[in-house]
Order: C-alpha cells, then structure tokens, then sequence
C-alpha cells in the first residue's frame, strides 16, 4: 500500500523532536506493516514556502505543493495527523480523486476544524478516548526508546519534570522545590530549559523518577496520558504519574498514581527509599508498553482499523 502521511514530522523546525515525534513513529510502524509512506512535513513546508518563514503565509502554496504530490505518488490512502493548515481544497482534491483519507489527534481537546472536515475520513484516530473516535496509543519503537534506565546503578537526579510552565504546572514546580528534598531536574518550562533529541531522553534515563503530570482537563478523558508517559517508559525509567482513567486495563497495578501533591511528596520520599520495587516497576513497564504499543503493531491496528478487521485483538479497541 502507499500511503502519503501528512502531519508535523519537525524536519526542521525543533529537528531534534523528530527523534520522539509520534507521526515519525506512526510512519515507522506503517513502513514495517510493509507500506510506503511518504512523509509530508506541512508545518515546515509552509515556512519553506513563506519568504518571512510564517506557516500560515506560506499555506497556500504548501497545499499546493501537497496536492502535487498526491497526483505524482498516486497513493492508496492519505493521513493526516493535525492538518489544521490543509485546505478544503486540497480534501476535496484528494476525495475527487477517490483515494480515501484518515486522520489521527494527539492530545486533548478535540480541535473545532475536526467538525468542520471530519465528514472526509473514514476513520478518525485521537489519544483520549472517545464514543465518537478510535482511540490511539501513543506509540514507542525500540530503536527510538531503547534506554535501560533500571539497569543502572547511578544517576543524576532524583526526580525529573518535564512540561511547558502554567499556572498548574507552577504550583507543582514551586511545591516540590519546596517540600521534596532531593537532586531535582526541571526542564520544558521556557524556552531556555527546553531540550530536545538524544539529550531529552538522556535526562529521563539518568533520572530515578520521573513525572507524568497531566493538566487537569485532560483527567477526564479514559486512557489519555501524554506522549510523554511513553517516553519515561520506553526508555526503562519510572514513572509516577496523575491519574490515568482505566490505566490498569494496560498497566495492571505496576504505574502508581498521585492525586495531590502531598501524596506526591509521600510516594517520591517512599520510592527513592525503596530502589528494588521502584527497578521491579520500572522494568516490567518498560517491557509492558515495548509490547503493547510498539509502532508496528499501532500501525497494524491502524491498517486493521482501515480494513475493518482484526479489532478484537487490541487491548483499547472498544467495538
């Protein structure tokens, strides 16, 4: 099957990203589904084509050049993952040419565009659980999360956090500055602190805990984590994390839970006291998610999703 992927793929733009960015992955998992996939990086292509290198400016000659490339390659299937710069034109044209199309959301909410176009995809795909949508596992791959955190024997930090700054995610910050004694790493708040790539997943492999901390309005949303759980996981690291509801329907009793910041405190202070059930967890995690969402089989619920079939076998698939 051919397939053009068009999604934010960070070619250039934060090109370290693409070591972790879920459409490289999903392309990946496709790839190893024996599929050609054609990766189109709209974001990027529409700063290519701005001479002040604004994507919105540039939108119009990217749908352009996105509609030449689906004429030339002829796929068999188009999807999309955000898409919010391609153009009612430019669904049409793919539609026209009878070639059907998917489309996939990370995060939560659900965009308003996803109304308005959502009549052209004969599948649509996000990472928190809908009666509406298919869900999506935030994928991993072995050659991307491949770090072994808890064979280590040392480590840098105590305790990682992860986010861009909110005002939730402040009061976070400032209490366990306050009131977690420990070697602590903040990175992802401003500009500054942001890395990315090979030394991002460093930082989570030479960190005994690491947060999973979910903004509030997501909690609501069944199995919705972000990508980032995938992340600590898949690189073997532990993770303590916000409330995940129906986690257990992948992660049985093993990824522990925080509902406020003081039993955040308590189970910082119990887990770094008790390194052999904090390895034990972190271990059988790690091999959980290598299992369960490894890009290959995302994509081939993905394929089995655009086929109709097979669905039964997939722990999240809901009839």
């Amino acid at each position: 099957m051919r397939i053009v992927h068009c999604a934010p793929f960070n070619t250039i733009t934060k090109s370290g990203g693409a070591l972790y960015a879920n459409p490289v992955k999903i392309s990946l998992g496709l790839i190893e589904n024996g599929c050609f996939v054609h990766n189109f990086d709209y974001r990027d292509t529409a700063r290519y084509f701005s001479m002040f290198k604004n994507k919105k400016s540039g939108s119009g000659k990217m749908n352009a050049h996105f509609r030449k490339i689906v004429s030339e390659i002829k796929p068999d299937l188009v999807v999309f993952g955000h898409a919010e710069l391609i153009s009612d034109d430019s669904f049409e044209y793919v539609k026209q040419k009878n070639i059907p199309m998917i489309f996939w959301y990370n995060d939560v909410p659900f965009p308003a565009k996803l109304n308005q176009i959502k009549h052209y995809f004969s599948h649509i795909f996000t990472t928190a659980h809908s009666s509406l949508y298919s869900f999506l596992p935030n994928p991993v791959h072995s050659s991307i999360e491949h770090g072994l955190s808890w064979q280590k024997d040392t480590w840098k930090y105590d305790l990682l956090f992860s986010g861009r700054s909110d005002k939730e995610r402040e009061e976070l910050i400032s209490f366990v500055k306050k009131n977690i004694p420990c070697k602590q790493k903040f990175i992802g708040q401003t500009k500054d602190t942001t890395i990315i790539g090979d030394k991002y997943f460093q930082t989570i492999i030479d960190s005994k805990i690491c947060l999973n901390h979910n903004r509030n309005f997501s909690l609501k949303h069944k199995w919705f984590t972000s990508d980032r759980l995938m992340h600590i996981l898949g690189n073997g690291s532990f993770a303590l994390s916000t409330p995940i509801i129906n986690g257990e329907d992948f992660f049985d009793d093993k990824l522990d839970y925080y509902h406020n910041l003081d039993e955040l405190k308590d189970k910082v202070q119990y887990y770094l006291s008790h390194k052999k059930e904090r390895l034990e967890k972190a271990r059988w995690l790690n091999k959980r998610v290598h299992k369960l969402f490894s890009a290959k089989r995302v994509g081939t619920y993905i394929l089995d999703t655009f086929a109709e079939k097979n669905l039964d076998s997939y722990e999240w698939y809901c009839g």
